[in-house]
């Protein structure tokens, strides 16, 4: 009825219903690509089971998953975990590790940043990446009774059960 009484009315509302919808999908895909360059890093290596815990989410680990900020990682008894981080620092977290990702902030272009870490319980092996290059005083690990600042490239920490 509307085409009859409005020539054009019809393809003129669908022009615009198509370019609202592209745009709606381009605003979708930059954000997921903000999202995306958000993390920190990729679970390089899953033996046994290793849990990413995410804000309420408990999420079993699986090689490729990307980290964030915030996010913890415990392994079972019988389980390890490899990790690298955008920066290629690499860690590898040991049998009954509790770990956090407290903070990792890289910018590509000048290699700056930060990293700070947690070692609840377990072990770390930690290999400093780029960030340590540039600015070893930016990386940090902390444990139930020390907060370590990272001057060397490759170091174990080791923390018991209280």
């Amino acid at each position: 009825m509307w085409s009859r009484l409005v020539p054009g009315f019809v393809c003129r509302l669908s022009a615009v219903a198509v370019t609202v919808a592209a745009s709606l999908l381009v605003c979708i895909a930059s954000s997921a690509q903000a999202q995306d360059s958000r993390f920190a890093g990729i679970m390089k290596v899953v033996r046994g089971d290793v849990q990413v815990q995410r804000q309420d989410q408990k999420l079993s680990a699986q090689v490729g998953d990307k980290l964030y900020s915030g996010d913890r990682i415990v392994t079972a008894a019988d389980a390890a975990a490899g990790i690298t981080l955008r920066d290629d620092t690499l860690m590898s977290l040991g049998p009954k590790t509790s770990f956090v990702l407290e903070d990792f902030k890289f910018n590509e272009s000048s290699g700056e940043g930060n990293v700070a870490v947690r070692v609840a319980k377990g072990t770390l092996r930690y290999v400093s990446g780029l960030i340590g290059k540039h600015a070893p005083d930016r990386q940090q690990v902390a444990t139930p009774t020390a907060t370590i600042g990272i001057r060397g490239t490759d170091f174990i920490v080791e923390v018991g059960d209280e």
